[in-house]
Parts: C-alpha cells; structure tokens; sequence
C-alpha cells in the first residue's frame, strides 16, 4: 500500500483529484485522529505518571524501574497502527483512481467478486485445511463479507440498467453479462447469509439496503426535498421502532447486549469493567482475555464479543463514540453526494448504506476488523467517496 500510494501521487492528473481535495482532507483530519491517539498508546508515558496499571506490578516483579506506557503490549500496539494506516491507504488510494467511471465500474465488480468468494463455501473450506493462506474464515467474518457482497451486487444491478437507459452506452450483450454477474454474486452471497442467519444479520441487511434503494428512488422520481424527507422521516420511524421493540430493554449495555457471539460476553464484560478511559493499547484484547478467562472458558479466545467492546477495551470508551460520530458524519456526506448527483448517484447510495451495516455490525460481532472484511469496506468507502462529487449534477 506505500508503493500504491507513491504510484498514486505520482501519476493520478490534479485535474483527477483537485475536486476531491475537500474530501480528502477530511479523511486525512478525521483518520489522523485515530492513528495519533495509537501512538501516544505506544509511547514511554509513565515518566509523566500516565500508563497502565499493569506496569507498575510488573516493575515490582522485576525488581527494577520500567517507563510503563497506555499499551500493555507494545508489539502488538505497533502492528494494529500498522494495519490502520493500511486500511485508512486503501481508502485514499481508491478514492484516487476511481474518480474516473470506467475504473470506479472495474473496482465495483472486483469488490463484488471479493466477497462472492468469501462467501464460497469452498473458501471457508479450504481455509479451514490450511490449503490457502488465510485465516480461517470464522462464521462472522462470513455474515460481514456476505451483508457487503449483497449490496455491492444490488448496486452492480442498479449499475447495468442506468448504463443501459442513459443513451444507450451499454450494449445489450453487455448488459446480460452484468446482470448476469450480479444476480449470480448476490445468490452466493445472500445463501451465505441464509445459513448463517440473525436478527442482527437481517436488521442491519434491511437497513442498509433500504438506505440505497431509498436514494435510488428519490433520484428515480425526482422527488423534491419534502419527499426526500418524508422517505427519510418514515425509514428513522420505522427503524427506531424496530430497535425499541426487539432490543429496548437490552439497552442498558451497548457494547456487549447485541452480540451474536453470546459465549463471549461474559469475559467481554469481565474485562470492560476494569479498562481505564485511556484503553489498553491496540492489539492487548488477546493477553487480556488469557488473564480474565475462567477455567470453563472456551479456548483459545482471540478477539471480544463485539467491534464496539475491542475498542472501548483497547482504545477507550471515548474513543467508540468518536468512531460512531464519524461514522455517521461520513455517512451524511454520501448522503449528501448521491442526492447531488444524478448520473452514478447509486456509489455514494452504496457507501452510506456500507457506513450503516458496518456500525449495526460493530454491536454485534468483532470480525468487521479482519482482514478480508476490512479491504473490502474500505474499497467501498473509497470508491463511494469518489463517486460523491460531480462535474455535473446530471
């Protein structure tokens, strides 16, 4: 990703990126957050008397002075920046190259085939054999890539027949293959989720689906302001009756109540009781979880029952509604962009309805930080942010 970046500011034409300048300061202002507040983590505070408790017991074991920091593991606070600053390129990068539509249609439908192949029961079976190098495929990193896979294929859909209506600039045989391509990569996809289902899986499924098709019909009819904001007002209705009804009552605890991984939550629980507001570093769960495990515990435990429990833990509780802020801010600006927008309106519709999943998600599994689903949400996010802004608003 450092060499695709170097590649990218040297060729990309400003023509190509001065109108997304604004933007990219903003995800370079809102990232940069993040990754600075990760650093002060790794750094020796404990000559100013800020570190972890764990330090200091480990001083008087030892027998002599250590410069304790926030993080309890240094090695592994340094390799979570690592994969940070790589997602966050990833973002930039494709924000870059895919201002340009015949590229942003290139990285939709290889962001489509991505998930298409996670979600291939094939993957997960030869992942399991150790026959290829990635880790197991685990059941929510399965749920994540398939909830994505879906609306990457919608939007592959909703692609081919705008193409094909706007004078025509895609031919018939073209077109077949894109539908072709799509409806098979959302029936990979969908099945994956059919045999992993949830109300978790299906809340944040409809949500994010109803977020794109709403802006796909706004544009479709034409609808003015009012009736954009009447779509508006009745899906936050609906949605936040939806959400009172099945979890009002399990409210009370955010971060672990809406976990679909139920055997976790216990230790989860354990452990956020006893983190600070400074976190415990990146990367620190794992040697967390070895310490606070009870001898009936499953084993090995690697990860917290839900995205929003690994951060408060390892960043701060803070720091979990920081991310939720941001979250919704850039989600309000694809928003903004696909209702700008005529032509191509359905990439920024794409990336708020991501944005949406992806923090329904985060209260209910930990796996939207592994790898795969990573790469494939910040594709989606760069591509979306790229396509949020037009030459013209037709």
């Amino acid at each position: 990703m450092a060499v695709a970046t170097a590649l990218v500011a040297r060729k990309v034409a400003p023509e190509q990126t001065e109108p997304l300048l604004g933007l990219f300061r903003l995800v370079l202002a809102v990232g940069a957050i993040l990754a600075v507040w990760m650093i002060v983590q790794l750094l020796p505070l404990g000559y100013i008397g800020i570190a972890n408790p764990v330090w200091q017991s480990t001083q008087q074991a030892l027998g002599f002075a250590i410069a304790g920091s926030i993080g309890i593991d240094t090695g592994a606070g340094l390799l979570g920046l690592i994969q940070y600053i790589v997602v966050l390129a990833i973002l930039l990068v494709t924000m870059a190259v895919t201002r340009d539509r015949s590229r942003a249609d290139g990285v939709l439908f290889a962001l489509m085939l991505a998930a298409s192949i996670i979600c291939l029961p094939v993957a997960e079976l030869l992942s399991r054999r150790d026959i290829v190098w990635a880790a197991s495929l685990e059941v929510g990193v399965v749920r994540n890539a398939g909830i994505l896979g879906v609306l990457l294929a919608v939007t592959a859909t909703i692609r081919a027949f705008e193409r094909w209506q706007s004078a025509r600039s895609l031919s018939k045989s073209n077109l077949i293959f894109s539908l072709a391509a799509s409806t098979a990569s959302l029936a990979i996809c969908a099945s994956a989720l059919a045999l992993r289902w949830t109300s978790n899986v299906e809340f944040s499924l409809v949500f994010s689906l109803t977020v794109l098709l709403a802006i796909v019909a706004i544009r479709r009819f034409e609808l003015d302001i009012w009736g954009a904001a009447a779509i508006a007002a009745i899906v936050l209705t609906v949605s936040v009756s939806i959400v009172w009804i099945q979890y009002g009552r399990r409210a009370a605890d955010l971060m672990t109540a809406y976990s679909d991984d139920t055997a976790l939550v216990a230790l989860t629980q354990r452990i956020l009781a006893d983190t600070p507001w400074f976190g415990t570093g990146p990367g620190s769960f794992q040697i967390l979880a070895n310490v606070y495990r009870q001898p009936s515990d499953e084993m090995p435990i690697v990860t917290a029952s839900t995205a929003a429990a690994k951060i408060a833990i390892e960043l701060g509780p803070p720091v979990v509604w920081m991310v939720v802020a941001a979250t919704l801010l850039a989600t309000a600006v694809l928003l903004r962009g696909a209702l700008k927008r005529g032509r191509d309106s359905f990439y920024p519709a794409l990336g708020a309805g991501c944005l949406m999943a992806l923090l329904i998600r985060a209260f209910a599994d930990a796996e939207i930080f592994a790898q795969s689903v990573s790469i494939i949400a910040a594709g989606t996010i760069g591509l979306a942010l790229a396509q949020s802004t037009g030459r013209t608003s037709r």
